[in-house]
């Protein structure tokens, strides 16, 4: 960990450019294998955790997302702990993490691309071992020979269930789900072709009808790719702790004054929905959708209900007291949040909530977010701010 002068950290934290205006954008690494809505930049995990940790200290986040805290924690070293109470969030997290931490990951992706030699033959009506696959309402989204295709590309991921590949093919299987959902048709007011949106599979705009996708090409796509961030980035970690789990910020299993560091990002009030934006996943998995929608806070689907922020301060106190609860005496406590229009009070609803527990040492700092969390119609941007705070000794 870094000095312990607190005007020290401030010094050190005040000179870095948090814009990241220079950035490089994710490409070959395990942060491009999935899309995932939302995400902050990897640069600002990284910076919090070389910062404010030491190698071997334990980072956590209890709003992984899709695991970037953890990613950066483990490349510099440190013990990590993940959780999430989205199912979607803990699969892709697992993904990534599998990329290097698993063995043999890279023969089991030659492997499965080796069977994806004939795109006309690749076609199942089987559905998985647990029923993956057998929901009616894909046919909604998907044409039904790329249904097909689907089908039997889980027929292949079967092979590896039990493997230490497992967890990264699913990952590069349900991003494929979310590439063979578009469209391909819509267009812009100008009469560009509009991008993909994962606000179309939140709010169930089934494409009319489905467009037929080569899923057997995009998937074999993804999985070269995947093979090219293993060769650019094939840094094995060994001998590091990492545990990813389903859990609720507001009631964590962690210990108390365990962790030397917590990095997260909570969720922004009423700006986006995660568990719907990953809807294909869970009716491919039979995950509980409504479960998981239920238990989210602040989600974007609540954002004309009359009760929708006191219920996020209400969650958020909540939260707050377990960030304090787990942090040790003298750790530190990073957050990026941000303001919807319609809310824009919550995220120093949610700092001050922070402030009330542990001592706020930097911040807030304003940055432009690096992509919008929703499409925004109107062009201009709602800034993020970073805080951290510390536990006293």
């Amino acid at each position: 960990m870094i000095a312990a002068d607190n005007s020290e950290v401030r010094e050190t934290l005040a000179r870095v450019d948090w814009n990241f205006a220079a950035r490089n954008a994710p490409g070959n690494t395990v942060h491009s294998l999935h899309w995932f809505p939302g995400n902050f930049i990897p640069q600002i995990p990284s910076y919090f955790v070389q910062l404010l940790s030491e190698p071997g200290d334990l980072v956590v986040d209890p709003f992984c997302g899709s695991g970037t805290t953890g990613v950066e924690a483990l490349r510099l070293g440190r013990r990590t702990w993940l959780s999430d109470v989205n199912h979607a969030s803990v699969q892709v997290t697992r993904g990534k993490i599998a990329a290097y931490l698993g063995s043999n990951v890279r023969r089991d992706l030659e492997s499965i691309r080796g069977e994806l030699v004939w795109d006309s033959l690749s076609r199942s009506t089987a559905t998985g071992a647990y029923g993956e696959g057998g929901a009616s309402e894909l046919a909604s989204w998907f044409d039904a020979d790329t249904l097909a295709q689907l089908r039997y590309i889980w027929s292949l991921r079967e092979v590896f269930r039990g493997s230490a590949s497992e967890d990264l093919i699913e990952v590069v299987f349900a991003d494929t789900l979310f590439s063979c959902a578009s469209t391909g048709r819509a267009r812009t007011s100008t009469g560009g072709q509009r991008r993909h949106h994962w606000g179309w599979i939140a709010d169930n705009v089934v494409p009319k009808p489905p467009v037929w996708h080569n899923a057997i090409k995009v998937f074999r796509d993804k999985i070269t790719h995947a093979i090219t961030v293993l060769d650019f980035d094939p840094q094995q970690i060994k001998d590091q702790s990492v545990q990813v789990r389903r859990e609720d910020a507001r009631f964590l299993s962690l210990g108390d004054d365990c962790a030397d560091l917590v990095v997260s990002s909570p969720p922004y009030v009423g700006m986006i929905d995660y568990t719907r934006a990953n809807r294909l996943t869970y009716l491919w998995m039979n995950w509980p959708f409504d479960q998981d929608r239920t238990a989210e806070i602040g989600a974007r689907y609540r954002r004309d209900n009359v009760g929708l922020l006191h219920d996020y301060e209400t969650d958020m106190r909540a939260v707050a007291a377990q960030l304090a609860r787990v942090t040790k005496p003298g750790g530190y406590c990073a957050i990026v949040i941000g303001s919807s229009r319609k809310f824009p009070n919550g995220s120093g609803l949610v700092l001050s909530l922070l402030a009330e527990r542990l001592s706020m040492v930097w911040g807030p700092e304003s940055r432009t977010p690096s992509r919008r969390r929703v499409a925004e119609r109107q062009g201009t941007e709602v800034p993020e701010w970073l805080c951290v705070f510390r536990k006293s000794f």
